[in-house]
Order: C-alpha cells, then structure tokens, then sequence
C-alpha cells in the first residue's frame, strides 16, 4: 500500500525543513536592512549640521571627514574579514561591530557637549561609524554559505531588496522631523536635545540594539565546510603571500581587457563620490537652502531614485539586459555626459548665486568661495530632475553591465582574487572621490568641477568604443 506523502506528519517536517533553510539568510538579511538604513538615515543631516554647529567648518573639511569614513569602512572590511576567516565566525565581529557604531551613535548625541571645533568630534564619529559599517560586507558571504545552490540566488535577491528598501526607508524617517527644526526640544537641558538632525540618531540607536539582539539571541555561525583544514592553513604568511602573488600573476585572462574595465569602473564612480560629498555645501551656497529644506528636496530625491534603481533592476532581470552589456555601459556614460551638459550654468540662461545671509548661513560666502560673484546655478528642478534620472538610472546600469563584463573577462580564473582587485579600485575612489570632488568645489566652483568630470567621462566613453571589438566576447 502506497504511504501518504500528504500526511501532517511529513507536512510538518517539510515546514520545518523549510523553515531550518532559511531563518540563517532571513536573520542575516535583516541585519542588512537595520545596517544600511542606519546609514541612509545620517547620511544626509551630515553637512547641515554640521555647518550649523561648527561655522569654521567649510566643505573641504566635510570632504576630508566623508573620505576619513570611506577609508575606515574600507580597512576595517579587510580587518573584520580576516578575523571572520581566522576564527571561522561572522557572529563575534558581526557583534563587535554594532557595539562600535554604538559608540559612535552615543559620540555623535554628544557632539554640542563639546565646546569649540565640533567638526573634529564630528570626524571622529564618522571614522567610527566606518569602522562598525566594516562588518556589513560579511553577510554576503554568510549568506553564500548558509544557503543551497536553489535557494541562493532567492537570497540575494532578498538582501539586494533590503538594500534597496534602506536607501528609502531612511529618507523617510529623516524627512519625516522636517517640522523639528534645530535646536529642538531639550531632553538633558541644555546639549542634549532632539531636532531634525539628532531625531534620526536616535533611530540609528534602536536599530543597533535590534541589531545586537538579533546577533545575540537569532545569529548563528554556519558549520565549518572544511575540517581537514588545520590551523597552519589559516596563518597568514610571506610563504602564503607569495604563493597569491605567483599564482596571481600566472592567471590566464586578458589582462589588457582587465586593466581597461577596471579603469572603467573607476571613471563611473566618479559621479558618486564627488556629488556625495558636495550637494550639501552646493544646495546651500548656490541654492541658499535650509538645513530643513535641504533635507526635504534631497530626502524626496532619493525616494525618487529607489523606485527608479527598483524598476530599471527588475527590467534588467525580465529583459535579458544582461546580454547587452557593453551596448548598456556605453548608454550609461552617454547619459552621464549628457547630464553634465544639460546642468551646466550657461550664462544665457542662468542665474547668480544667491548672497550670504549671515542669519541663516545660506547662500554663498565670499569669505569661503572667491569663485561667488563668477558662479552661475541653472534652475533647481532642473538640476535635480537630472540628478534623479543620473542616479537612479545611468548608475545601476554601469553597476550591473561592468560586474557582468568583468566576471566574463575573468572567465575560469581565480575569482576570488580578481573580484578582490576590482573592489579594490572601487575603494580607491571612495577615498580619492571625496577630497577631490570637495577640494575642486571649494577652489574652483562647480562649473570646472561639471566640466573636468564631463571631460574624464568623454575619455571613458572613447576608451570603450576603442576596445568594443575585443569585449565582444564577453558581451
């Protein structure tokens, strides 16, 4: 007699089963989620209070403080990623770093308990919020080993989904103390105090602490795949470094196709880790907005670039696009060029920039910018409709077409290593993108700054339709 597979009891067992798969990837995708919504949430009160906290702080020094972030969150990648290997857990660093950016979100309710140069205080914690954020990296590789070969790729897309949702859940929540103006309402007379720019910290806080318990009480490390390895194979040595290096060096790739998506990949980070730093200072000199106006106009922004990023993903993935990629790529740097050409301040059909108001501290400042009485803005919906289109478009489609481009040129090589040297390059520029974007908008103004960018995406540009006939293979 045939048994009933329909039975409770094996109905039971396949909940089970189903439910052991995937509360790992589950549990690490949330930790994702409150990971990058905290971010997002701080990321753009960062210049406005600062300004308003600290007057001798200009936007070079805000440049010097994003790239401080950028090289903390980079070395400490590497650092939080050894010590996962050598004592074969996520878990112990996954903790430690949602204490250290703790830490950092105490330093930063602090910051007006500090009498004199608040920016310093400010540095200090963004290097320790890069230095937690060091951490998030591992989950994608928790995730991989937690996961199946059929359920993975569902899992990535999930934390892919969480990504994505952050980056507009933490507009949101900012937007949402628009009507909290500084210097708020005291809580500890007379520094401590909550107003639209402390407001989102104290999200920041409850989220490190759900972090914290999940990673307590629902984080668990995966089982070690490989217990023939002993301990001598996880020393790192010359002997062991060498060995990369010669075993680097004798891959067998097109390295002259390498060398030219990586230079590719730098170029298309341009736009990101120079704008990243100067919009603030650039909506308050040249537009003279508000703190609270700044807020609202880029918090709406953003919201607007999740849904188009979400869109253009999913028709990525239903269109095939992948198969375009080179043709893609080109349509990206095409489109940043031209953003950059549209929102360039011809003197036709431009305005001044509006003076300093010495009150609010809007509007630009003689004494900081010697390029004020020269400089021309274009309309404000304007620039920002192009930047909301460059955002949401041209830069998830340069994402996606240069990793896919690159994994192919790789082919049956060491991906691990050569994936690590077009990371590499990408961390590269989110430390130099920010002193340069910073230096060239506070000595030169934002016009040269359009036109140096526009010009290195012109070279780019050239320099993929020069080598079109040798990527075809990858394409």
């Amino acid at each position: 007699m045939p048994s009933n597979r329909y039975s409770p009891v094996n109905l039971d067992q396949g909940r089970s089963k189903s439910f052991t798969t995937w509360k790992r990837p589950l549990v690490a995708v949330v930790l994702a989620f409150l990971c990058n919504i905290e971010s997002g949430m701080l990321a753009m009160g960062e210049w406005p209070y600062m300004s308003t906290i600290d007057h001798d702080a200009a936007s070079t020094f805000f440049g010097y403080a994003t790239a401080a972030n950028k090289a903390a969150h980079v070395t400490f990648t590497f650092v939080f990623a050894i010590w996962a290997y050598k004592s074969s857990s996520i878990r112990i660093p996954m903790l430690v770093g949602r204490c250290i950016t703790l830490v950092g979100c105490a330093m930063y309710i602090l910051v007006e308990f500090i009498p004199t140069n608040r920016r310093w205080w400010m540095l200090a914690c963004y290097v320790i919020f890069g230095v937690g954020f060091g951490t998030s990296p591992l989950l994608r590789s928790y995730i991989a080993s937690a996961t199946a070969d059929d359920n993975r790729a569902s899992a990535f897309a999930l934390l892919s989904g969480a990504n994505v949702l952050s980056v507009m859940i933490g507009p949101i929540a900012q937007m949402s103390f628009a009507g909290l103006p500084y210097p708020g309402f005291s809580i500890i007379p007379p520094y401590i105090s909550i107003h639209i720019y402390t407001a989102p910290i104290w999200f920041a806080v409850i989220a490190n602490a759900i972090a914290i318990v999940l990673t307590l009480f629902f984080f668990t490390d995966t089982e070690k795949a490989i217990e023939e390895q002993d301990a001598s194979s996880k020393r790192i040595s010359f002997t062991s470094i060498r060995e990369q290096l010669n075993r680097f060096i004798s891959l067998d790739v097109s390295w002259t196709l390498i060398a030219v998506v990586i230079l590719e990949k730098m170029i298309s980070s341009l736009f990101n880790t120079t704008m990243s730093v100067i919009v603030g200072p650039l909506m308050s000199s040249l537009y003279a907005q508000t703190g609270p106006q700044m807020l609202l106009l880029m918090g709406t922004a953003q919201i607007a670039v999740g849904f188009i990023a979400v869109g253009f993903t999913a028709l990525f993935v239903v269109c095939d696009l992948g198969k375009h990629c080179r043709a893609l790529f080109a349509f990206s740097n095409i489109l940043m060029i031209a953003g950059y050409a549209i929102t360039y301040p011809y003197p036709l059909i431009s305005n001044p920039t509006q003076p300093f108001n010495e009150t609010t501290r809007t509007g630009c400042n003689p004494l900081e910018y010697s390029w004020c009485d020269s400089q021309l803005v274009v309309n404000i919906v304007l620039f920002n409709c192009i930047m909301v289109v460059i955002s949401g478009l041209a830069i998830p489609s340069t994402m996606m077409s240069l990793d896919t481009i690159y994994s192919k040129v790789i082919g049956n090589g060491d991906q691990s290593i050569m994936q690590s040297v077009f990371t590499l390059a990408d961390s590269v520029m989110m430390i130099v993108g920010p002193i340069y974007g910073s230096a060239m908008f506070s000595s030169m103004g934002m016009s040269y700054l359009q036109i140096i960018n526009g010009v290195i995406y012109t070279i780019g540009t050239v320099l993929w339709f020069a080598a079109w006939k040798w990527l075809q293979p990858y394409n």
